[in-house]
């Protein structure tokens, strides 16, 4: 068999412990979460609050409450040996709210010191090496406390390079041009997990990172009579902090949860424009952002005989959004700057639900949650029309599991979502890389949407299994590009639909005489509908992309310590369309990467691999018109093919 120590099945719940994961050799909890056979991670929620939604992973049975370090992140840095076991069962059974589908619980035990870390290398044509991607964390205890504590830098390097062509409507070549992109990208954090146990009623949980992130983006672009450099960079740095105070009170238990964040965000975008015999032209476009969050919380949740599960929640949330813009015009040495207004963006939402788990004819296990909202949406700015508007909206869900047989599980959700709005849509900007500009629009609201889904399992064999999930919402208030004063930008439209069908799953290769090999795929269709503000005509979404797929093979080698994997992934044309341009992004071919392990090389884990192998190209085609898309002539075709060329690592992994 491929897999010793195979999945426990008990009920609702597949448990894979130490003996199965220990073949994988994986080096952090999130690796060993991704040696579970057929589990994916989902997010849902939109990022609206503590209390509904997140991603579908628990840690020791709880939710992470904190928004910027959810489960995962917490996972990549607690070392595989601090991991117990892994469980999966459906979300309605668990008593949590606001999650669907399938739910990983990853059960941790901190009481012994512990440790890993990781060197990433990277090479690349025509980039320079990515020497400094490295990660180390500790996990351990100290009388009632229990900690883990992470240093991460998440390093990226990046290479474009090819022709970009400019056409009349005709075909008729006007010019080209070649182009040169590359990007730096640096974000180093330290991330702290921290737990105290005051004694068996009372504990204490809290959560902080702080992070900086450091991004670099230049364009070289070499015409016949000019010469343009597009550069842009980022220097943010971010911290948050959440505590969850638990205390068993009476028949249940009571959370207070308390979570921080703060954020600075100067950006500045620089084009450059050398031409023989005229004068240089440079523009730059300089962007301060501060933003905040701030959510207080308060949980109650109790049991009752007869398998049922009571909780009710409030919750209030404070969200915040400063920008100041400043453009300056260079031409010749002589230099024009407009300084734009302050514009502030406040949300202030209160809300409060009960929701009740249950179970009907013994088998089948339901949760539904009763909510409501409450909101003020502020917007301020000097000179500007300012905005004070108050929205009350009723939200909920039903979510129900139903094991038809041993291995066949149907789950299914009906769910009233209510959306979160992208404070930075609220105000003007430019990008002068494509020789954009962006209007703002006070007047946007956040979009509503009834979701409905269903999902079926079926397992076969030991550690088998295949997803197919269909999910459908009908929306108002579509959040989508719109024409504002002459001006492309994000607004409501009144009705959109959409339906997405996914299948994914695992497959063990013993059957076909292939030891230690694992198949894991998963395949998404997804079709969207919307009257398009410009021509009135249905189509699909912006950036919305119709089919998507990825499908790996891993065969860890029986009685060895190598394993090794090749994968391919690939997804359809991205289309995007603005009231005087249409964009279609597109990759040639599908990527293919692949690597080699050792599990134990001088005490390590020693990873060799190769990403993008074929060499797949990044197409892009713009057409700008010269006004409304519907009514004006195309003004240029610029169609351009880049080749991004392979990238060659080295990963180092260990435990200590």
């Amino acid at each position: 068999m491929c897999c010793a120590g195979a999945a426990a099945q008990e009920g609702h719940i597949q448990s894979f412990d130490q003996s199965y994961l220990e073949q994988f050799a994986p080096q952090t909890a999130r690796e060993a979460l991704r040696a579970v056979p057929g589990f994916s991670v989902r997010r849902t929620g939109g990022g609206r609050g503590l209390g509904q939604g997140g991603v579908n992973v628990l840690i020791n049975g709880e939710r992470v409450t904190s928004k910027d370090t959810d489960a995962l992140e917490i996972l990549e840095q607690t070392p595989a040996s601090a991991v117990v076991r892994i469980e999966l069962a459906d979300s309605a059974t668990l008593g949590v709210t606001g999650l669907t589908g399938q739910v990983a619980n990853v059960v941790i035990d901190r009481s012994q010191l512990s440790g890993s870390w990781e060197w990433t290398p990277l090479f690349r044509h025509a980039a320079r090496p990515r020497l400094n991607r490295a990660a180390l964390s500790v996990v351990g205890a100290v009388g009632k406390l229990d900690y883990s504590v992470g240093i991460d830098h998440r390093a990226w390097r990046g290479t474009e390079e090819g022709f970009e062509q400019r056409l009349l409507a005709d075909g008729t070549l006007v010019e080209e041009r070649f182009e040169n992109e590359r990007t730096r990208l640096e974000r180093p954090t330290l991330q702290v997990d921290l737990g105290y146990q005051f004694n068996p009623k009372t504990s204490l949980a809290v959560t902080g990172s702080v992070s900086s992130f450091s991004f670099e983006r230049r364009e070289d672009s070499f015409g016949p009579d000019d010469t343009r450099i597009a550069s842009s960079g980022e220097d943010e740095w971010s911290g948050s902090l959440s505590t969850e105070l638990r205390r068993d009170l009476g028949p249940g238990t009571l959370r207070l949860i308390g979570y921080k964040r703060h954020e600075d965000s100067p950006f500045t975008s620089r084009t450059s424009l050398f031409e023989t015999g005229e004068d240089d032209v440079i523009n730059t476009f300089q962007s301060d952002q501060l933003e905040g969050e701030t959510i207080g919380r308060a949980e109650y949740a109790w049991s009752r005989p007869g398998n049922v599960t009571w909780e009710a929640a409030v919750e209030t949330a404070f969200n915040f959004l400063e920008v100041d813009n400043v453009f300056t015009q260079n031409t010749g040495g002589v230099a024009a700057t407009t300084v734009s207004p302050t514009v502030r963006v406040e949300e202030i939402r209160h809300q409060g639900s009960v929701t009740r788990g249950f179970s009907v004819f013994e088998k089948l296990t339901v949760q539904a949650s009763v909510a409501a909202e409450w909101s003020r949406l502020t917007v301020e700015g000097e000179g500007g029309d300012n905005r004070e508007e108050e929205f009350l909206r009723p939200k909920g869900s039903i979510t129900l599991s139903y094991p038809v047989a041993p291995k066949f599980d149907v789950r299914g959700r009906i769910e009233r979502a209510v959306g979160q709005l992208n404070f930075g849509d609220f105000v003007d900007s430019v990008d002068l890389t494509e020789d954009r500009d962006f209007a703002g629009n006070r007047g946007l609201v956040p979009q509503q949407s009834w979701q409905g889904e269903i999902e079926l399992e079926q397992r076969f064999g030991e550690n088998e299994k295949i997803i197919v999930r269909v999910v459908g919402e009908l929306i108002e208030d579509r959040v989508d590009r719109v024409l504002i004063d002459g001006a492309d930008a994000v607004g409501n439209i009144d009705e959109a639909r959409a339906v997405t069908f996914e299948t994914e799953g695992s497959f063990i290769t013993d059957r076909w005489n292939v030891p230690g090999g694992r198949i894991d795929f998963n395949y998404s269709r997804f079709g969207s509908e919307i009257d398009d503000p410009i021509t009135g005509d249905t189509r699909g979404f912006n950036g919305a992309q119709d089919w998507n797929y990825s499908v790996s093979f891993r065969q860890d080698i029986p009685s060895t310590p190598y394993a090794w994997r090749i994968s391919a992934e690939h997804a359809d044309e991205e289309r995007i369309a603005r009231f005087n341009e249409t964009l279609l992004l597109s990759r040639s071919t599908p990527q293919y990467d692949a690597f080699v392990e050792h599990k134990d090389f001088f005490g390590m884990n020693l990873r060799v691999g190769v990403q993008n192998i074929a060499n797949s190209e990044f197409d892009v085609e713009r057409i700008r018109f010269a006004g409304l898309r519907t009514t004006a002539p195309i003004d240029v075709v610029e169609r351009r093919i880049r080749d991004e060329n392979q990238r060659f690592f080295f990963r180092f992994t260990g435990t200590f």
